[in-house]
């Protein structure tokens, strides 16, 4: 089913942790900040580096991101450093009725969006016949250049233990995040995203 109806913006927020979330203590406190109809994604950490962390949330498209100075008051002391957040257009958000249970993000600033070559259109899943309970993807608001890919998985679907995932991810610009619902398995999780 189509997430969402056109007038929506995905809107990114990138920051760097004093310390990982070892505990949990942001990911709660993202959860708590998250308002209704945001998109429901939790908090995102990278596969690199897990001080390195990120949220994803559903906005109006005329609206500007209110909650941001709340999240950053709620986070307080926690957070070293902001990134500016990034707006992106949905070209392709479809979801299940279901909610997935992990979670893989895929950022870049590289590559050129043509949308003769890449028109959206309805989605026709991830071709291994896999249950694959999400798919965003988002072009920026002011830019040819950059994608943003999120896919929601349920908790079988393709997790290797101990794989690397894209070990070229961080030479080629893409930044990596993944994170699961809470109650869902601790298994480790490996390269699901365009492998």
């Amino acid at each position: 089913m189509s997430t969402f109806d056109g007038s929506e913006i995905l809107t990114l927020q990138e920051f760097r942790l004093h310390a990982a979330d070892t505990d949990g203590t942001v990911a709660r406190l993202v959860a708590t900040a998250s308002a209704p109809g945001d998109g429901g994604v939790p908090l995102l950490t990278s596969v690199h580096d897990p001080r390195d962390v990120a949220t994803l949330r559903v906005v109006p498209a005329e609206a500007t991101d209110t909650g941001a100075a709340g999240r950053e008051r709620t986070l307080g002391g926690l957070v070293s450093s902001w990134q500016p957040a990034r707006r992106y257009q949905a070209r392709l958000a479809e979801r299940a009725i279901e909610q997935p249970s992990s979670y893989r993000l895929a950022v870049t600033e590289s590559g050129i969006n043509d949308e003769q070559v890449a028109p959206a259109g309805a989605w026709v899943g991830d071709g291994a016949g896999e249950p694959v309970a999400l798919l965003w993807i988002g072009i920026p608001e002011t830019t040819h250049a950059g994608l943003m890919i999120l896919v929601g998985r349920y908790d079988e679907a393709s997790l290797v233990q101990d794989a690397e995932p894209l070990p070229l991810a961080r030479a080629l610009g893409v930044r990596i995040y993944e994170s699961r619902r809470e109650g869902t398995s601790a298994r480790a999780s490996s390269a699901t995203l365009a492998e």
